[in-house]
């Protein structure tokens, strides 16, 4: 006997299964991440469930056409910060994925429910919307369940981007405000940005008396880290946003993980004024 596939339910149940898959790898890595693009990249993901009608697709060819996918999937959901970042998210969506696949394979395995197909690495559920709205909600909490008892989840309110104006040029790049960056400029006691060198260095001043130097303290030991003032300084939480001046920003050539730039917390102290 041969299962009906219903179009609607396939692409509704992957959409459901690929968002909160990339939702887990954004929690479980911190990366920031807005809605519109976590629906944007499972619903290109829903829509390669599709492969699901096609004939029996051999192995070799089924891989490459996931980590295709999936490639393409990362880059949708998440900011592109460099081949690290995106090798470390595509990592965690492969092992989360691989996670909930074993979990789907020993439910086929030892319940064999009806309705329920895996054909070219694609799950398919025979279920009503009803059921799915349910799920979803179930879902939702149980993540917001797992992310208290482990404490991995990030305030939303560290996550901002910056605007840094300096010379007529302004650059923007991610930031998060770090709780462990105490940095302030030694005669001026104003706060410090450290931001990674790449994403500013269209705007780094040229002359050297323009610079001041920070010290800092790491687990590899102290060192200095060169320092300019800039015209000022954007702090953009959403849509509210707050202009900064008494601030210098360090220079580092050491990448930030997922993000571009670590915070002062005072800055943030200064947005709520």
């Amino acid at each position: 006997m041969k299962q009906k596939i219903y179009i609607d339910i396939l692409v509704g149940v992957n959409l459901f299964i690929n968002y909160f898959l990339l939702l887990a790898v954004s929690k479980f890595l911190s990366v920031p991440v807005k809605r519109p693009r976590l629906i944007a990249a499972a619903s290109l993901g829903a829509a390669g469930s599709l492969s699901i009608l096609l004939p029996e697709i051999p192995m070799p060819l089924s891989f490459l056409w996931k980590l295709l996918l999936s490639a393409l999937i990362i880059l949708a959901a998440y900011r592109y910060d460099g081949l690290k970042n995106f090798l470390r998210e595509l990592a965690a969506f492969y092992v989360i994925s691989f996670s909930f696949a074993g979990f789907m394979i020993a439910l086929w395995y030892f319940l064999a429910p009806q309705g329920m197909i895996i054909k070219n690495s694609v799950v398919y559920f025979n279920i009503s919307p009803l059921f799915l709205v349910g799920m979803t909600v179930v879902c939702y909490f149980i993540i917001r369940l797992i992310h208290r008892i482990t404490g991995r989840q990030a305030p939303e309110d560290l996550f901002c981007t910056i605007q840094i104006d300096m010379n007529g040029k302004t650059v923007s790049c991610s930031a998060k405000v770090d709780t462990g960056n105490t940095l302030t400029e030694p005669f001026s006691n104003h706060p410090v940005a450290v931001v990674f060198e790449d994403c500013i260095i269209d705007i780094i001043p040229k002359q050297n008396e323009k610079f001041r130097l920070v010290p800092y303290q790491s687990v590899s030991g102290p060192g200095l880290l060169p320092a300019f003032k800039p015209d000022k300084l954007t702090v953009c939480f959403g849509n509210r946003k707050t202009e900064i001046h008494e601030v210098y920003i360090a220079v580092t050539k050491s990448k930030l993980g997922a993000f571009s730039a670590l915070l002062n917390p005072d800055l943030c102290q200064k947005t709520s004024a």
